[in-house]
């Protein structure tokens, strides 16, 4: 194995925990496509041209992560006040706290080139040419479903938080058991609406029926407890929760291998030449971590780094 994926993998899902707090309030760009696909089974093209099309979807506002920095009341500070004249003391109660910094859509657009992430990045979606710069951008949920656009294909929280969850397992197996399972209740109702009123009762259609019924609903019983074990399991593997300075000290070594070592430019945790290449490299031994946990631990590492 090597040694940026041992660390990495010995700590991916409690690295989850040092993350922030917010994360459910956001989604990033692609995977919220995705999740529309998922929602709404429709083509990609057919869903980006709907969205592209609409004025409301391309003004929401869009975030970044990022650090800000707190003094000892939590209050945040402008890190270019800082100066030799600031106190030891002063500098050492300074906290930096990860977060989502609002941006809003014509952010740059005074920048050469000119950028409308939301426009440009559902443009080069269609062109099927996008690239890793907007990898690390974001949404707010409560911004999207806001929206008419969103609220007419009948999107609502509910429904949002259940396909954001189906997406982390095998998203259409589960959804379709789903509604098959609705489609065997509603003919079970219909049967049984016929028969009483015309008081000429099938019962082998009423037991084949809920017969059926029963077996869907064992299949998915059992593809459910397959995921809460798999999810256990992976829980289990892990000794305990990674002290902070544990930490910072994995991240000082991920920093001195990449960036010391494979020249890899750590102010770029998204890139293909460190976040994809360490991807391939561990897909390479056969297994698998999230773009986003390399994308974190890189992140940590740039900052203890400087």
């Amino acid at each position: 194995m090597g040694i940026i994926y041992e660390v990495i993998k010995k700590a991916e899902e409690d690295f989850y925990s040092w993350d922030t707090e917010e994360d459910n309030y956001f989604v990033s760009f692609y995977l919220f496509i995705e999740l529309l696909e998922l929602y709404t089974d429709d083509r990609k093209e057919l869903i980006i041209n709907y969205l592209i099309n609409d004025d409301e979807f391309l003004k929401l506002n869009f975030y970044q992560l990022g650090f800000k920095t707190l003094d000892k009341n939590g209050v945040e500070i402008d890190e270019e006040s800082i100066d030799e004249n600031t106190g030891i003391d002063s500098i050492k109660s300074l906290d930096r706290t990860l977060t989502y910094i609002k941006y809003s859509y014509d952010a740059y657009e005074y920048d050469d080139p000119q950028c409308f992430p939301t426009e440009d990045y559902l443009s080069l979606v269609l062109e099927n040419n996008v690239n890793d710069s907007f990898d690390d951008m974001y949404w707010k949920v409560e911004d999207i479903l806001k929206l008419n656009c969103i609220i007419d294909i009948g999107l609502n929280a509910t429904l949002f938080s259940e396909h954001r969850e189906a997406m982390s397992s095998d998203a259409r197996t589960i959804l379709n058991y789903i509604r098959e399972r609705k489609e065997f209740k509603e003919r079970l109702i219909a049967e049984q609406v016929r028969s009483s009123r015309s008081q000429n009762i099938d019962p082998n259609v009423y037991d084949i029926t809920v017969k059926q019924l029963t077996k869907k609903e064992e299949e998915i019983k059992g593809l459910l407890n397959k995921i809460e074990h798999l999810e256990q399991t992976a829980i289990a593997n892990n000794d305990k929760a990674m002290h902070p300075r544990t930490a910072n000290t994995v991240s000082k070594i991920i920093a001195a291998l990449t960036s010391e070592l494979l020249n890899m430019d750590l102010t770029q945790p998204f890139a293909n030449d460190s976040n994809g290449k360490i991807m391939a490299a561990i897909e390479k031994q056969g297994n698998t971590v999230s773009k986003d946990v390399i994308a974190n631990w890189l992140k940590l590492a740039h900052e203890n780094s400087m």
